[in-house]
């Protein structure tokens, strides 16, 4: 087993090595010298962890015809990745942020306008390539992804400031603008691998619930770590009028309601000082938000390994709980 278990991940680490040619071959552009040719640099440079061309490849591997598929599997993960990379760029852009992860933003260092032709320019090579090797069914996956995650984008932007925002929006918003990429990763993989029905479906879900976790752990930093340590600006997302799921779990008890609907209206008129916001954390807090998170987060954990228990026990599988596991640890 042990033999086996090298073996996938010597597999898996050279086929990422193609997935990653294939993110800088679809991403070939004449730009250099240019601010836009700059920031393509840049993105394709600073390679993340790269989680969702991994589910891509990991979920490939429950179907007959992975192997022999593995170069369009490579090459489906890299249109992935790039899309994940075009949609980042985006987000810089709309939450006018001078850092992402720790490091200064791309918007920041090139301009906008660079920085927007740089995103459409990623997309559009995507689509490109995706017509050129003939990858219709994958292509229209895709792209209602990519409409999923403007939906959701569209959906947070008419909820902010809305003190009477619900848990049920949210939860459409995230699926949409976070949830949908990782979800269609793990539902291309099956498909292309030759999964059935069933499986590509219970992968699609697996995908889904482990995108909503994702974004319930992101929804914690503010509450949970400093901003020096996760290099952006605390609470952020508060200040600009974005309610995640620690403030609107606080807003389902009357303390909470009580307590935060003030700031909250207050926030919609003015910049919160600094003791408004730590204020607003300490309440948050003590009516419960951040653990109620906490305990979702474990209850969409619970949800996506049942999928996995369904699955076949195959090294890959115990690849994806592992990664599971990472992101229910709290």
């Amino acid at each position: 087993m042990t033999e086996r278990n090298n073996a996938c991940t010597m597999m898996e680490e050279s086929a990422m090595e193609r997935v990653n040619y294939y993110i800088h071959k679809i991403a070939e552009n004449s730009f250099a010298g240019t601010r836009t040719g700059a920031v393509l640099d840049d993105v394709l440079g600073s390679s993340g962890k790269m989680i969702r061309p991994r589910l891509l490849l990991l979920c490939s591997a429950f179907g007959p015809y992975a192997l022999e598929r593995s170069e369009r599997l490579c090459m489906l993960a890299a249109m992935v990745e790039l899309t994940h990379m075009a949609s980042l760029i985006h987000d810089d852009i709309i939450d006018e942020a001078p850092f992402r992860r720790g490091k200064p933003s791309i918007q920041g260092k090139y301009g906008k306008d660079a920085a927007v032709y740089a995103g459409d320019f990623l997309i559009e090579r995507v689509h490109y390539w995706q017509v050129k090797e003939q990858l219709i069914d994958a292509a229209m996956i895709l792209s209602k992804t990519v409409e999923d995650m403007c939906i959701g984008e569209i959906g947070q932007a008419v909820c902010r400031y809305d003190v009477n925002v619900t848990v049920d929006a949210y939860l459409k918003n995230i699926k949409g603008k976070t949830s949908s990429l990782f979800s269609t990763a793990c539902e291309l993989g099956a498909i292309e691998a030759g999964c059935s029905k069933e499986i590509a479906g219970k992968l699609k879900c697996f995908g889904e619930y482990l995108g909503i976790m994702f974004q319930f752990r992101d929804d914690l930093l503010d509450f949970t770590s400093s901003e020096m340590a996760e290099g952006k600006k605390t609470h952020k997302d508060f200040h600009d009028g974005i309610y995640t799921l620690p403030v609107l779990m606080a807003l389902e008890v009357p303390e909470g309601r009580e307590a935060l609907l003030p700031i909250m209206r207050e926030n919609a008129e003015r910049n919160l000082s600094a003791d408004e916001i730590e204020q607003m954390e300490k309440d948050v807090i003590r009516c419960g938000g951040v653990k109620r998170t906490v305990e979702e987060i474990h209850r969409y954990a619970a949800l996506a390994g049942e999928i996995l228990d369904s699955l076949e026990d195959i090294p890959e599988a115990r690849k994806i709980r592992r990664m599971l596991d990472k992101l229910e640890a709290i």
